[in-house]
């Protein structure tokens, strides 16, 4: 099975208690097939935003069973070609988003999302995304 990469937008949907049922068993059941690739770009997102040092040493906890995805060197200049593509497109996106769209772009991995910044990125480039309708 494919790998996949989880944008943080996804993550705190599955977390929150009154959140989407339907993406929070798509999570689940990604983790448990051991599907997720993890960037660090999305680890820190996510452990920045826990509420205490409890739920942060929980949350960090549970991440460092995922399949961590390093980021090498050169990734930083194919970013910035990436990037300056993008924005020569009339794509001004966050450098965070740009960054998680070229590692699936990268890894050949599709993206499981919530945010719109993705959505555009999709139109011009070859990002693959998860539907919860798949």
């Amino acid at each position: 099975m494919d790998k996949v990469i989880i944008d943080t937008s996804i993550w705190i949907e599955a977390f929150r208690p009154q959140g989407e049922k339907a993406t929070a068993d798509r999570v689940k059941g990604l983790v448990l097939d051991n599907r997720v690739l993890l960037p660090g770009l999305i680890k820190a997102e996510l452990l920045r935003s826990a509420k205490s040092q409890a739920e942060f040493n929980q949350l960090k906890d549970l991440l460092s069973g995922l399949n961590y995805l390093p980021t090498p060197e050169p990734f930083w200049d194919d970013l910035s070609s990436f990037s300056f593509s993008l924005f020569r497109k009339g794509l001004a996106i966050p450098l965070v988003d740009t960054a998680i769209a070229l590692l699936c772009l990268e890894n050949n991995a599709p993206l499981f999302h919530r945010d719109h910044h993705f959505d555009l990125i999709t139109k011009v480039t070859d990002l693959q995304t998860i539907d919860l309708t798949r």
